[in-house]
């Protein structure tokens, strides 16, 4: 029940999240956008994990530590800004579109890597994940596509693909490591990657000076902290205390 409710919880903290930086108005280049919320992130969930488990517990074995490391630098560092930029380059009906593969990746994910086998209700509402894909169309001919939108929609799926592999891939060990201090080390991974990223960018100054145009700074500091703070920790939570497949579906409501 708990997995559930957190699970929930992740959707609505992440849909409030995007609305609050659509009213920020920020006109940020998204890698340096993902680069600021990790950031923030990272800052949050290393005091919450000072003052809640005494400091960031890192796993026994060095292993799990690379797992988690290696999880956060694809999904948090590369996926999210592949996300981001992908959505310069699609209308929101798309997006909205899009994001639906995120669950059956997770399923087709969780069966592959961690032989789960979810129930019929779960490979249902997969299906019908799927088969909105294919009803959901936008049904407003005179919007102008963009002309890169083809390159949008290949990496906003390679970007949820990733995102959905990260995720998996520390399943099995996430039952063992304390809540804040899973999410604190994959951050840590998260923050690394996306300054990698973010330093390849074209035009750097250019991009640090559009900090200048935001248009609500308390709006837009808001919307970090809930995408990189608590719909993070919600995720996480919800996979450390469910079935991949049914965590991956309930954060579909968003």
């Amino acid at each position: 029940m708990l997995g559930n409710v957190l699970a929930l919880l992740c959707a609505l903290s992440w849909s409030l999240s995007v609305i609050l930086l659509k009213v920020s108005g920020a006109r940020l280049h998204p890698l340096a956008l993902n680069l600021s919320k990790n950031v923030l992130g990272l800052l949050l969930l290393s005091s919450t994990a000072y003052f809640v488990e005494g400091g960031i517990q890192w796993p026994s074995d060095p292993r799990d530590t690379a797992w988690l490391l290696f999880s956060g630098f694809l999904g948090i560092g590369l996926a999210d800004g592949l996300v981001l930029r992908a959505m310069q380059y699609l209308h929101a009906s798309h997006v909205a579109i899009l994001e639906c593969l995120f669950a059956p990746f997770v399923i087709l994910l969780s069966v592959l890597m961690l032989g789960e086998k979810p129930s019929g209700m779960m490979l249902l509402g997969g299906t019908l994940i799927i088969a909105s894909l294919f009803c959901l169309l936008p049904k407003d001919h005179h919007q102008t596509p963009h002309p890169l939108q083809g390159k949008g929609m290949l990496m906003m799926g390679i970007g949820l693909f990733l995102i959905a592999f990260g995720i998996v891939l520390i399943k099995p060990i996430i039952n063992h490591i304390p809540l804040f201090s899973l999410v604190t080390i994959r951050m840590m991974a998260g923050v690394f990657g996306s300054a990698v990223v973010c330093g390849g960018m074209k035009d750097k100054r250019k991009h640090l000076r559009s900090y200048r145009q935001v248009e609500s700074w308390t709006v837009l500091i808001l919307a970090c902290v809930f995408s990189a703070y608590i719909s993070i920790i919600l995720w996480v939570a919800g996979y450390k205390y469910l079935q991949a497949s049914a965590a991956a579906l309930l954060n579909q409501t968003s």
